[in-house]
């Protein structure tokens, strides 16, 4: 699909998408052509190499693009829930929160997506007050994590915020209090309080606005609850992890008739097993790339905010006493890796393990003796790739039928006819 309209897609855009998605964001330019590159030989690979029957292989790279390729978002999804429970996380229970806005708010997310941030920090607002106020230590926090999403079930806008919150807070001390189940109606209004302040404070509401939800008989706000996490069970907070930044459609649910020319994305499967279920979405291709691009963030759009206990702030002073009570000095605690590139580090590396975890299969074994491959070199230069391809018979790739050719002529109605009776008359035409 990306294929056959990305370019007529990128030059009627304004004509017919800016209105409801909002202006074009030359991010999505960016991301459609690399994730048309991803996966691609001729754009450069790595050579893989078994050290005992000398058995090679080539490895392409990908795009690595957020929110839009499947294959590279579902592995920052992984790595996420791993990084999260491995090194942010404590051994505490845990709960997942939603937050949501009414439809007239989320407009303004459309054409201002800097400010998704604002709900994150309303969200981060509600649950520090709702905390501190049960807790017995007023000063004592929460350790929450947020992400940000700006999309629903079916391809809609939908701004809200997940949050994996501690079942808990902790004090100046390093002691940890558990507390009781929230009330969702509480912190829903505190929730729908910090928002409608935050917006005003920023100009993109105004009094009127203000008004007219006042006399709304719902407040179109919401705050769940779910069920804890225990903090022995890592299998279920990974998952809980992968849920709150998990993709923004389902590549299974997608599906393309590229001789109908129609996309059609199906419900999610828990409306399916509903008494009167939801019927599948027909987009056209220009639509259905118009919606599943609007998701795109920003370049350097922080989707995942880290607070209170789990903040960055809070983690770095926590090792610096951990690295204080253990005798290590600033010059050499200075020398030792930072954590966050031990993250990076661990990133590069991590690919083959999630391959093997997801597919139970190792992409490293070698299919001749079972050894492992390495990567013994990268190839980017054109030249050389095209003579390793070309003597591998890669290079010409297999040719494709152009895209279905559409026509341009109106099937003419009742009221198509009537004007062009009335023009005709007007202008003398017999």
């Amino acid at each position: 699909m990306v294929e056959d309209y990305y370019e007529e897609f990128e030059r009627v855009y304004d004509d017919r998408y800016q209105q409801q998605y909002g202006p074009w964001r030359p991010v999505i330019g960016e991301v459609l052509r690399k994730y048309l590159e991803c996966g691609d030989l001729h754009r450069g690979f790595a050579r893989l190499g078994c050290g005992g029957c000398r058995y090679q292989a080539i490895l392409a790279y990908s795009c690595k693009c957020r929110l839009f390729c499947p294959s590279c978002q579902q592995k920052r999804v992984l790595l996420f829930a791993e990084w999260l429970d491995t090194h942010i996380l404590e051994p505490v229970s845990h709960a997942q929160y939603v937050f949501t806005i009414p439809k007239l708010l989320r407009p303004i997310f459309k054409f201002h997506r800097r400010e998704l941030g604002l709900l994150c920090q309303s969200a981060w607002q509600a649950l520090r007050e709702m905390f501190q106020e049960v807790a017995s230590d007023p000063s004592a926090r929460p350790g929450v994590v947020l992400a940000v999403q700006s999309y629903g079930d079916r391809l809609n806008l939908h701004p809200h915020v997940h949050a994996i919150a501690s079942r808990g807070v902790w004090s100046s001390n390093g002691s940890f209090e558990p507390v009781p189940a929230l009330d969702s109606r509480s912190l829903m209004l505190l929730f729908r309080h910090q928002v409608l302040k935050n917006l005003l404070a920023c100009g993109r509401i105004g009094q009127a606005t203000l008004d007219i939800l006042d006399r709304f008989h719902h407040p179109g706000f919401s705050a769940y609850e779910g069920s804890g996490v225990a903090d022995t069970d890592s299998h279920a907070r990974e998952r809980l992890a992968s849920y709150i930044i998990h993709p923004a459609f389902s590549l299974a649910r997608l599906h393309y008739d590229r001789d109908a020319d129609i996309v059609t994305y199906d419900p999610p499967p828990s409306s399916r097993s509903n008494p009167s279920p939801m019927l599948a979405d027909r987009f056209s291709p220009l639509d259905a790339l118009a919606a599943l691009t609007a998701f795109i963030p920003e370049k350097g759009q922080q989707l995942v905010r880290y607070c209170g206990y789990y903040s960055n702030k809070a983690r770095g002073q926590r090792r610096k006493r951990q690295q204080n009570a253990a005798g290590i000095t600033p010059v050499a605690a200075s020398r030792l890796e930072p954590q966050a590139d031990e993250f990076r580090r661990h990133c590069k590396r991590a690919w083959a393990r999630l391959i093997r975890k997801v597919w139970a299969a190792d992409p490293l074994a070698c299919p001749k003796c079972g050894g492992r491959l390495r990567i013994i070199g990268f190839i980017d230069n054109p030249s050389v790739i095209e003579k390793i391809l070309r003597h591998l018979k890669l290079w010409d790739t297999p040719e494709r039928p152009p895209p279905p050719r559409r026509s341009t002529t109106l099937e003419p109605d009742a009221d198509f006819l009537a004007w062009e009776v009335a023009i005709r008359l007007l202008d003398g035409i017999d």
